[in-house]
């Protein structure tokens, strides 16, 4: 949260995660003078090391002395044999991001609640280049989290209704994403995405997850639909069964590449229904069927969207971004603390 002062610049002495550990435990260390405590702290949260070993060979890894330091943090490590000092933040999140560590836990309470660069630059009084590397650290612990434990991001069950898409491809891309969606594929920067959402909730929750496979055309006159060929529809088949509990309502459509209605039919673990059946059931001519799920895929297709504009190597990272803050940044006075938790979990030391 961000103050405006009278004359409309905006502060961040009330940054705040509404009575959560950044309000009650951190923000008291910021004052001057309590840089050992903040330091101490960050020790016993696992977010920097408790202890480091000299690398100088002739001192065959002697323990070094944590010791005050006229530097941005106020302390370094120090070796009583050879002098040699080294950061306190080595391995850690914080080492090779300049300004105090201060600056460091403010910005990463800005990414917990998806303050633009540019903002959580001006309020904090800081180049954008060190928020940006905050927020690609914090981006880099989201995906690693992801990928690590899947079974947190699950979703559907006994009798919950999912939409099954592949954006592009489905019925998720609109005819304005058409020429970006052309010009990507020119240039060999085009992704397919596999999206499914819980369609009661509002804002949809959502997993989505960039395809590893490509399609390949079909050759003529063959009648399998290349289901074999292209390997697209076994991973999405795979991905379906692992992130989607069983007894869910999945409802496909028949143009899906990946998840087509046809091709989810073997998964006995789920009732599938397909988008055309129950159009024939719309009195308003399927109208508004169409028209519910242009709603639900609203988020969905802008964050493919966003994908498309990335680079391959940041798509993954888009995604993991915003099943984090579903999962764990909806709460704004717990999102801080599982970003940190999930940052020691990250950067373990031995």
């Amino acid at each position: 949260m961000t103050n405006k002062t009278s004359n409309g610049k905006v502060t961040t002495d009330k940054l705040s995660d509404q009575g959560g550990i950044f309000d009650v435990v951190v923000r008291p260390m910021f004052q001057q003078g309590h840089e050992g405590e903040l330091c101490s702290w960050l020790k016993d949260s696992c977010l920097i090391r408790t202890s480091l070993g000299c690398p100088q060979p002739n001192c065959e890894g002697k323990t070094l002395v944590w010791s005050a330091a006229r530097i941005v943090d106020k302390y370094n490590w120090s070796c009583p044999n050879c002098n040699k000092r080294q950061s306190i933040r080595e391995g850690s999140f914080f080492f090779g991001i300049k300004g105090d560590l201060k600056n460091c836990l403010q910005i990463i309470l800005a990414w917990c609640q998806n303050i633009p660069i540019e903002i959580a630059a001006s309020c904090l009084e800081v180049k954008e280049h060190i928020v940006k590397k905050v927020y690609e650290r914090c981006g880099q612990v989201t995906e690693l989290y992801v990928k690590t434990h899947p079974e947190d991001f699950q979703i559907g069950g006994p009798g919950v209704v999912l939409i099954v898409d592949e954006y592009p491809g489905g019925l998720m891309a609109t005819e304005s994403t058409a020429d970006v969606l052309i010009t990507k594929k020119r240039n060999n920067n085009f992704h397919s995405i596999l999206c499914i959402a819980e369609a009661s909730l509002v804002p949809p929750r959502m997993w989505l997850h960039m395809m590893k496979t490509m399609p390949e055309p079909p050759p003529k006159n063959d009648n399998n639909n290349c289901e074999q060929k292209c390997g697209m529809v076994e991973e999405a088949i795979k991905e379906i069964s692992q992130q989607v509990l069983p007894g869910s309502d999945l409802i496909a459509n028949n143009y899906a590449r990946c998840c087509n209605y046809e091709s989810l039919q073997g998964l006995k673990q789920y009732r599938v229904y397909s988008v055309e059946q129950l159009q024939k059931l719309d009195k308003s001519f399927g109208n508004n069927l169409l028209s519910n799920l242009a709603t639900i895929w609203q988020i969905g297709v802008a964050i493919c969207e966003e994908i498309q504009e990335s680079p391959h190597s940041v798509g993954q990272q888009i995604i993991s971004n915003y099943l984090w803050r579903q999962r764990f940044g909806s709460v704004p006075s717990t999102a801080f603390q599982y970003m940190l938790n999930h940052i020691a979990e990250c950067y373990r030391f031995n």
